[in-house]
């Protein structure tokens, strides 16, 4: 562990300094037939606590503080994106020049201890010259991977990945990018099931149209009795739910009972309803839905929330 007092850029810069003589050193190693070293290094800035610790018979110089336990985390990822330096969103801020730099985004990620999510950028100018020019050149499209990864556009992201490792098939991160996208889509199928549990047939009919034209499997009842006796035989994918429902069960306790039956408690829910009081809204996520969209709504905006919906089913299925 090392501290910088005076800014960012002389960490960053030890940091390259550090990397460019280790393969100086590896050099010797190889000569003497022995395996190669490598580091990772993790960079954050923020402010700590520095003194001593100990007892009377033990003392340490030491520093405390959320920002040196960020800055191990971030070195702990070196080794998922195969990059020998990191450095946080708060120490890329810091650099009085980004420009001199060689630096591409790699990652938002919410690292262990933290709320919040941690943006995270790869500095590569101790590559060696060929990794550098290949990283260089394909920073345009890895970065249109990175963005289209994040809003969910797997397929499209998967064709910028490609398209890097293409001219740099060494690039470990894009590799797994690559891999995630491949293996999120593998879930996704290709005609994803949707009930619609609605009593008014004009609302069922029109919005059934609308995902049938969008290349999903569209069944629709008009009871929250039904909807409980249709899941048991024809598991859906994703469960459009009107609140306001005539007969025994109303949407908010058909949500209930969905969520309270091992089967079906993971099928995503979104409530539909013409009530736009924060109460209203309020009962329907304590009831169990992951979304509420109020009436007249844009068909558009519902089309987006269910494929974002289902593209976090999948994303979740992937990591268990």
């Amino acid at each position: 562990m090392a501290l910088f007092p005076t800014g960012a850029d002389d960490a960053v810069q030890a940091a390259i300094a550090m990397l460019k003589q280790l393969v100086n050193y590896n050099q010797g190693r190889q000569c003497a037939s022995y395996p190669p070293i490598q580091i990772g290094i993790g960079l954050h800035t923020g402010p700590l606590m520095l003194g001593t610790v100990g007892g009377h018979n033990r003392m340490d110089g030491t520093v405390i503080s959320d920002a040196v336990n960020l800055a191990s985390r971030v070195e702990g990822l070196t080794k998922t994106y195969g990059a020998s330096l990191l450095i946080t969103e708060q120490t890329y801020q810091q650099l009085r020049d980004v420009s001199q730099y060689n630096i591409r985004v790699i990652d938002s990620v919410n690292v262990k201890g933290k709320t919040e999510s941690v943006t995270v950028y790869e500095v590569f100018d101790a590559d060696s010259e060929l990794k550098l020019k290949r990283k260089s050149e394909t920073l345009p499209e890895f970065e249109q991977g990175f963005l289209c990864f994040h809003q969910e556009k797997f397929d499209k992201a998967i064709v910028f990945f490609e398209k890097v490792l293409a001219v740099n098939e060494t690039d470990f991160a894009a590799q797994i990018y690559l891999n995630h996208c491949q293996k999120i889509l593998s879930r996704v199928p290709q005609t994803p099931r949707i009930l619609i549990v609605d009593d008014t047939p004009f609302s069922a009919v029109v919005l059934s149209h609308l995902l049938t034209n969008n290349n999903f499997e569209v069944s629709t009842v008009q009871s929250g009795e039904n909807a409980l006796n249709m899941v048991k035989h024809n598991r859906p994918h994703l469960i459009l739910l009107d609140v306001m429902m005539p007969g025994g069960i109303d949407g908010y306790e058909t949500c209930r009972r969905l969520k309270a039956e091992p089967q079906t408690r993971d099928i995503p829910i979104i409530l539909m309803s013409s009530l736009t009081d924060t109460v209203d809204k309020v009962k329907g996520f304590k009831a169990g839905a992951v979304d509420y969209v109020t009436k007249p709504f844009q068909y558009e905006e519902i089309l987006a929330r269910i494929k974002t919906h289902l593209n976090e089913v999948y994303r979740a299925a992937n990591v268990k």
